[in-house]
């Protein structure tokens, strides 16, 4: 097996997204929002199944870095 170090950046974009304002944890609930979005786009994803991928997020890959490791 292969061993890889790298980089990889993602940009997410949203829309319409309903998040509560100033419990001091609006930022964290739109991270959380977005990683969870990633991981569901990935085909091996072990997401559970009843969240399907949203339509008001948008996920690309802007970039990436794959080298193996020596």
């Amino acid at each position: 097996m292969a061993k890889f170090k790298g980089e990889l950046n993602f940009k997410v974009s949203f829309k319409g997204l309903g998040v509560p304002v100033g419990l001091g944890m609006t930022d964290a609930i739109i991270y959380h929002h977005c990683a969870t979005e990633i991981g569901i786009r990935c085909p091996w994803s072990r997401v559970d199944k009843k969240y399907k991928k949203d339509p008001r997020f948008k996920v690309e890959l802007m970039s990436k870095k794959v080298l193996v490791e020596e």
